[in-house]
């Protein structure tokens, strides 16, 4: 259990930072894309472009970092040895069973993220043409929401 929380709080972290950078360099690019459209209207529209690349690299050791941390909670050699010897037999089909349930629940959610997420999107088109990013906004929270229906799923049939 230890494992799968610690994936999804950190997939959460790790979407949210990456949605940051993503949104920030969009809005930049769209910035840079208004100056130009006014330029060829024989408009000087005066913006103020700063790109930033630590978003992104705080989001790629982010990720390394919980690729090896994953790796070292997870413990295969043991477990491939006493499912060898037959101990971990029972274990294993209750935890596939358990992983089964909790990947319907996150991808229910996902989808009814998504479809909400485009609703929004259609709904807000005027808010959209003013902050650019939150398409990316809202494209990470439904991942975030996959991920937390996951955990809560994997939570509940583990401890039925």
């Amino acid at each position: 259990m230890k494992i799968v929380l610690f994936e999804s709080i950190s997939k959460i972290i790790i979407i949210g930072v990456l949605a940051f950078a993503m949104g920030f360099a969009y809005e930049n690019i769209w910035l840079m894309d208004e100056f130009d459209r006014g330029l060829s209207n024989g408009e000087v529209i005066n913006v103020d472009v700063k790109f930033s690349w630590w978003p992104f690299i705080l989001s790629i050791l982010l990720m390394i970092l919980q690729s090896i941390l994953s790796l070292r909670l997870k413990s295969k050699k043991r477990a491939d040895i006493l499912l060898k010897f037959g101990e971990f037999q029972d274990g294993d089909e209750r935890e596939l069973s358990i992983t089964n349930k909790a990947s319907r629940a996150s991808h229910v959610a996902f989808t009814l993220s998504a479809i909400t997420a485009m609703l929004i999107m259609v709904l807000s088109t005027n808010y959209i043409y003013l902050h650019p990013a939150f398409p990316i906004y809202l494209f990470a929270g439904t991942i975030a929401t996959s991920s937390i229906a996951y955990a809560i799923a994997w939570c509940v049939e583990y401890y039925k």
